[in-house]
């Protein structure tokens, strides 16, 4: 499985992840590849984060190392179609 994320500036690290993606997993692809990565791509700070409704994202441990990180984040419409534009890139 592969993470990827895209902006209206560019593409972020895109991180091989090994395996099944638990919240664990998936905050350190946060602070490996997300973070790093919108600083790269010149949002500093000043940026906002979206996932989808996947397990992993919306795990305890996940929600809350995003408020504890001051991560901002637009919220995903539950029962939503797959809005994800990255799925047809």
């Amino acid at each position: 499985m592969m993470w990827g994320a895209m902006s209206y500036n560019g593409t972020a690290f895109l991180t091989k992840v090994n395996g099944n993606l638990n919240g664990a997993g998936y905050i350190n692809v946060l602070e490996n590849s997300a973070i790093p990565s919108d600083h790269l791509l010149g949002f500093g700070d000043n940026f906002w984060f979206q996932d989808d409704g996947a397990p992993c994202h919306r795990s305890r441990l996940v929600t809350q190392w995003k408020a504890e990180n001051n991560l901002r984040c637009l919220s995903w419409p539950p029962q939503s179609p797959d809005l994800n534009p990255l799925e047809n890139v």
